[in-house]
């Protein structure tokens, strides 16, 4: 995070990478843990899972934690691709 002055700003970096995901696919889907910039990164805790529509498709966006940083990851079950959308430091 960055203080400047009494204002609080997170470091967030947009991405929109394709991942690779180990995912529970029970009564749903959840990650467990994802490889982004070669490193494995353990998913401690989804903090917040919401959907958009691309077309037809409806995307599956996970809000999730490592225990230090917050990352939003998404999941495609049209073309089954996942990606990092988003990291917040």
């Amino acid at each position: 995070m960055h203080v400047q002055g009494d204002f609080i700003h997170s470091l967030a970096m947009h991405l929109q990478e394709p991942i690779k995901v180990i995912a529970v696919f029970d009564n749903g889907v959840r990650p467990v843990k994802f490889r982004w910039n070669g490193r494995v990164y353990p998913v401690k805790e989804i903090t917040y899972t919401w959907r958009t529509r691309h077309g037809h498709t409806s995307i599956v966006h996970f809000s999730v934690t490592d225990g230090t940083t917050l990352f939003e990851l998404s999941y495609n079950p049209s073309t089954m691709v996942w990606r990092i959308e988003q990291v917040e430091a």
